[in-house]
């Protein structure tokens, strides 16, 4: 026969105990203040990047604008007077004047270089006139 003991005091397998409540509540607490620090730390520079990635998108729109066009306009603007040079912006091909401008640099290039011959190469950079950030890349007439 199989006789099985009872415990004599009920409490002895109650389940936990107040001081273990207590115990776990501040480890929970603990660990759950630097997650939620963390968590606010990260959301308070939400607003800035979206105002970058605005800002950044709407180079990539005028880089693009600029490349869709034929190769002979944006290569004739080099000719233009006082174009060619690592610092002459586009009045046709940059924005009007305002305090978002977007101004586009065009010059002829033989890869590394101004050249001041025909390459059938032009080095593209647009830029936020006050800001800093740029876009550069080739527009060739073959491709």
């Amino acid at each position: 026969m199989n006789i099985t003991r009872q415990p004599k005091h009920r409490s002895a397998i109650a389940g936990l105990a107040y001081l273990e409540v207590m115990v776990a509540l501040v480890l929970i607490a603990m660990a759950l203040v630097p997650a939620l620090n963390a968590l606010q730390t990260d959301t308070r520079g939400t607003p800035a990047l979206i105002a970058v990635s605005a800002r950044d998108a709407l180079l990539r729109a005028k880089m693009e604008d600029v490349l869709a066009k034929p190769f002979d306009t944006v290569n004739a603007e080099t000719f233009l007077a006082g174009g060619n040079t690592t610092a002459s912006v586009s009045a046709a091909l940059s924005d009007a004047a305002g305090p978002d401008r977007r101004i586009v640099i065009l010059y002829r290039t033989d890869g590394s270089a101004v050249s001041g011959s025909d390459t059938g190469l032009v080095r593209v950079r647009v830029a936020w006139e006050v800001g800093g950030t740029a876009l550069e890349t080739l527009k060739s007439k073959w491709w």
